[in-house]
């Protein structure tokens, strides 16, 4: 008669039931009362600063879940409560008297709470993440709030960057572009208070850093109302608020803008197959700098970049690369002279000759005779070829080229000084 062989076992050990999760239910009410009543017990006299720097000092050596309830600890103290759909403050808990909305709408009584964010962000980066949320709802709520709280909100938003708190123009500027708020010009409103604010102490570039790290630096005119979305009220609008350097930032920025366009163009023209005649080449540059109001200095540096890189200089030895380009120059010497009007345009022609010749390593030995085609063929004067050199030459390669172009000058020198003596 055989027996069921039985299955070995571990003596004293225990077989232990996995537990099921328990979720604990979010409670941010209590959170928040608990804050607001941390802040209300550290006042101490009317020091703003002194009273939240208490009241951070106590809420440090506490319990409470900050990972958890990050988003409603900067609702408090932004707007005193936790925030309902729409930016309203929820009616139940006790409200933090003292709160950004509540402040009055300057930089000065703003500061305080920015401070307090970077004590607490310096031991608690991970807060950095809740600050942008409760940003974000706000600037979403904008049409909630009146005139004075959006210029609040806009400084408040303007020292997280000035002051360097972590946060990511990208996540908390780009999503104000909302269609409907922009028609109510709502959107306009609070960037001008955003760029006032945020120049009172940094510099316009960076802003532009600060807008292009947002990709927004593409799309300011989208902060205007479609019905005003023209480069005369973008000039106005700013200029009227003190804000002439974003004006002039922008008038730059189209600026170049339409000379790459210019420069496409161009280039169009002058690589069709046969070229298009030189008059057809001035017409259109003509017609770009009245659409456009391009300054000739400009333009005489696209038309000079346009022919240069339509030079090929694949396979071509210094002497093959200097004929092709005294053949372009005399090709288009009507083109260069048309918009090179004035000793500042030739001395800038100059300059951006002599740029580009260091920047490009086939060009580097030949700036001497690009400089002699362009006076053999009275583009640049002589006057303006000596003032290079005594004292306009740009940083980039100045020794070399001055060595180069030393005989050269020389000889302008001695023709003038034979000039003279007949």
């Amino acid at each position: 008669m055989s027996s069921k062989e039985e299955k070995p076992t571990l003596a004293g050990v225990q077989i232990k039931t996995r537990k099921r999760n328990i979720a604990v239910a979010l409670d941010p009410g209590s959170f928040a009362d608990a804050v607001v009543h941390i802040f209300e017990d550290a006042k101490d006299g009317d020091d703003l600063e002194k009273n939240l720097a208490a009241g951070v000092k106590v809420v440090e050596g506490t319990q409470l879940d900050f990972s958890r309830y990050g988003d409603t600890l900067f609702e408090v103290f932004f707007a005193g409560g936790r925030l309902a759909a729409g930016g309203n403050v929820v009616e139940e808990g006790k409200k933090l008297d003292s709160n950004v909305l509540a402040a009055e709408a300057t930089k000065e009584a703003i500061v305080p709470y920015m401070k307090m964010f970077q004590s607490l962000l310096r031991k608690r980066p991970f807060l950095i993440r809740p600050l942008e949320n409760t940003l974000i709802k706000l600037l979403k709520s904008l049409d909630f709030y009146n005139d004075e709280g959006r210029i609040k909100i806009a400084i408040a938003t303007a020292r997280c960057f000035a002051m360097k708190l972590g946060v990511q123009p990208d996540r908390i500027l780009l999503p104000m572009l909302n269609d409907r708020m922009v028609a109510k010009g709502l959107i306009l409103q609070y960037a001008t208070a955003f760029f006032s604010d945020y120049l009172s102490t940094e510099s316009i570039d960076d802003l532009v850093s600060l807008l292009r790290k947002a990709r927004l630096d593409e799309h300011l005119l989208d902060l205007f109302p479609p019905q005003k979305r023209t480069l005369k009220d973008f000039d106005e609008h700013f200029k009227a608020a003190g804000l002439s350097k974003l004006v002039e930032y922008n008038k730059k920025k189209v600026e170049e803008l339409h000379l790459q366009e210019l420069k496409a163009s161009l280039a169009e023209t002058i690589a069709a197959d046969p070229p298009l005649p030189q008059a057809d080449a001035i017409t259109l540059v003509q017609d770009k700098k009245k659409e456009w109001a391009l300054p000739d200095l400009e333009i005489t540096k696209v038309v000079w970049t346009v022919l240069i890189e339509a030079v090929p200089t694949t396979g071509k030895n210094a002497a093959q690369i200097k004929a092709a380009i005294l053949k372009q120059v005399k090709a288009y010497k009507s083109l260069l002279s048309t918009f090179c009007s004035s000793a500042r345009v030739e001395a800038a022609l100059m300059v951006h000759v002599q740029v580009g010749c260091y920047e490009d390593s086939k060009l580097l030995k030949l700036f001497t005779d690009i400089i002699r085609i362009l006076y053999d063929n009275d583009i640049v004067a002589e006057d303006t070829i000596m003032w290079w050199a005594k004292k306009g030459a740009h940083p980039k390669g100045k020794n070399v080229f001055l060595r180069d172009a030393e005989p050269f000058i020389k000889w302008l020198e001695e023709a003038e000084e034979d000039e003279d003596e007949e």
